[in-house]
């Protein structure tokens, strides 16, 4: 899964630091994969920084003020999650992967796309195949916006209210 640069659009890479250990994050840091083969290392719960429960990673900007557009390769994998987490997520097993636990999220599961609302998610109805989302975080109207980056359809909008501290961009490419 890849973060798209264009002009206008907010430049993502991602923090290496805070990647799961099966997940590989390329040199550039805007590309990652799920690495089954990779060796997990026994002290792999020792950063506070890094995911230890969930495949994820996080941007290394953290925006709280302004808008940002970022656009996500989704290409043809069959499980992603991908928005917006409150900087200070935790990295462990979470108590809940939505709204609730600092996540604004859109995820394929089981072949649906799912916007990840508090008590249970929302299904999203898509009719086209979807390869590239786009996510715009709005600070000052306190939403994260998910979009078909194809045709720039609409696809959801979630409200992340007066939360505290900044945001980062968030990925779960499996």
């Amino acid at each position: 899964m890849k973060s798209c640069l264009y002009p206008n659009i907010t430049r993502v890479t991602f923090d290496p630091e805070t990647a799961h250990p099966l997940l590989s994050v390329s040199r550039s840091c805007t590309s990652v994969w799920f690495d089954a083969a990779k060796d997990l290392p026994e002290c792999s719960q020792d950063n506070p920084k890094r995911f230890h429960h969930y495949y994820c990673v996080l941007g290394r900007e953290g925006f709280s003020v302004g808008r940002h557009y970022w656009e996500v390769e989704v290409g043809q994998k069959t499980a992603w999650r991908l928005g917006v987490a409150r900087a200070d997520v935790s990295r462990g097993e979470m108590a809940a992967t939505s709204t609730s636990g600092g996540l604004w999220t859109l995820a394929l599961k089981n072949g649906d796309i799912l916007a990840c609302t508090d008590p249970t998610p929302v299904r999203v109805n898509m009719s086209l195949h979807l390869a590239r989302v786009g996510v715009f975080l709005d600070c000052e109207k306190e939403e994260v916006s998910f979009y078909n980056a194809n045709n720039m359809a609409p696809m959801y909008i979630l409200r992340h209210g007066n939360s505290p501290g900044s945001f980062v961009p968030l990925l779960q490419p499996v």
